[in-house]
This record gives structure tokens, sequence and C-alpha cells, in this order.
């Protein structure tokens, strides 16, 4: 996927914020220039199966497991050629210390998970600096007092600090609703997915068994045996990174 001047989409999500032991986050990055060709997928999509709604892990049933299958596929048969990955970071919540690190906002963390996740998983792995590849980045739309400018600045800070970026690469981080965006709902399924694994819900005998199976197809189709284990350090199209936090 480098190639010299490449711009690349990054669609963001998180997932199990409060209630889970692990918090996600991830992101899903294409060519800009595959987009339209992607836009045109999901309208088929939509048309053929007549799924005119949102779509997000909360409403996966039996009645629409067929239908959700499918629209991961999407993003599967795209990421078989090589022309889209997902990455993601894993939490551990028990070990968040927030009062010592963060100033005791919870939000001053998560916009510092987001950083580590840009800045080692996609920033390192997709920027040449002989390249000058760019990242436009969509966060899924959230209540803040903080501004994405902020994590704009400081991301570049980074990559010229870390990976000798001569230009700023990250040229824009823009919230995104997602009902207005078949990305970031395709983000919101397999972030869903991991977080399902990745908390045990699978093991659960109340677990629904449509979640279960979306889960484990995730799972086979990006060449994994499960969602639940650190997939490493080495550069590769599919990946979750178990985040060791400072106690």
């Amino acid at each position: 996927m480098k190639q010299r001047g490449t711009v690349y989409h990054i669609y963001c999500d998180e997932s199990r914020q409060t209630q889970d032991r692990f918090m996600l986050l991830g992101g899903l990055i294409l060519l800009a220039s595959d987009e339209n060709a992607m836009a045109e997928r999901f309208r088929h999509f939509r048309q053929q199966w007549k799924m005119f709604a949102e779509l997000k892990w909360t409403k996966v049933s039996g009645q629409k497991l067929t239908e959700y299958q499918a629209f991961v596929d999407i993003f599967f048969d795209v990421f078989d050629a090589g022309s889209a990955h997902f990455h993601a970071v894993a939490l551990d919540t028990h070990k968040m210390n927030h009062r010592k690190y963060n100033k005791g906002d919870a939000e001053i963390g998560f916009y510092k998970f987001y950083y580590q996740l840009l800045l080692r998983r996609f920033g390192d792995w997709y920027y040449d600096s002989k390249e000058e590849q760019r990242f436009i980045v969509y966060l899924d739309y959230r209540t803040t007092k903080y501004k994405l400018g902020a994590l704009q600045t400081i991301l570049n800070r980074g990559m010229q600090k870390e990976y000798k970026a001569r230009a700023k690469p990250f040229v824009s981080i823009e919230p995104l609703e997602s009902h207005h965006s078949e990305m970031i709902q395709l983000t919101d399924v397999i972030m869903g997915a991991i977080g399902f694994q990745k908390n045990g819900y699978h093991l659960r005998a109340e677990a629904k068994e449509a979640k279960k199976m979306l889960a484990a197809y995730i799972a086979a189709r990006a060449g994994m045996p499960s969602l639940t284990e650190d997939t490493g350090r080495e550069p590769q199209g599919f990946s979750l990174w178990d985040f060791r936090l400072r106690t």
C-alpha cells in the first residue's frame, strides 16, 4: 500500500469504554483512491439486502446474521486484495490510573491512547519519510471539550521525532457521525466483535449465538484463530495490540 504521495483515509471507533474490563480503540485504513469503489459496494449491499438503517454491533441478531456477514465481507474482500487493513488496541481498564497520569481526567487518557494507536500502528507502519504518505483521520463523533486539532499537532510532532517525518503526515483529524458513514459503521461492527471476544462474552451461556458466530466469522476472515490475542509488533494487515499500561 506504500506509494509516493499516497493519501490514506483512516476511520476510527471505540468500544467497551465503560462497562467492561477491556476498552478497545481501532481503525480501518484504506487508500483514498479506493473510496469510490467501496462506496459503490456499500450501495449495492444496501439495495440487495434492504439494509437501509445504520449498521452496528449492538443490532446484530439471528435474523440479520447473513446480512452482517455480507457487510463485513465488503471490507475483507478489499483486505484480501491488500488494499485495506484494520488495527486495534486493547486497554485494561483495571490498570488505568487517570489520577496519576492524566490529571484525573479520563478524556485526556482517552486521547493519549488514540495517539498511541495512530502513531504506532498507522504512522509507523504506513509512513516512509522518502515517500511522504499523508493521513486523513475520521473519528466517530463524540461530545468532548478537547479539540482534535491538538491531537493532530502532537501526532505530527511524534512523527517528526520518532520517524523523521519531514512534513506533517496527519493532515486532518475530523469527527464524523456514524450514521453518515458506512466506513465508521463497518469499524463499529469489527470493533464490537473484538470487544465481544476480548471481554469473554463469547464464553458466556447467555451470549447471543448470532454475535458469537459473527465474531468467529470475522476472526476467520482475518486469518486469526480468535480476536483475543496480541498479534505482535511486526506490520500486518489485521492486528490487535495489548497495550501495557504504566501502573
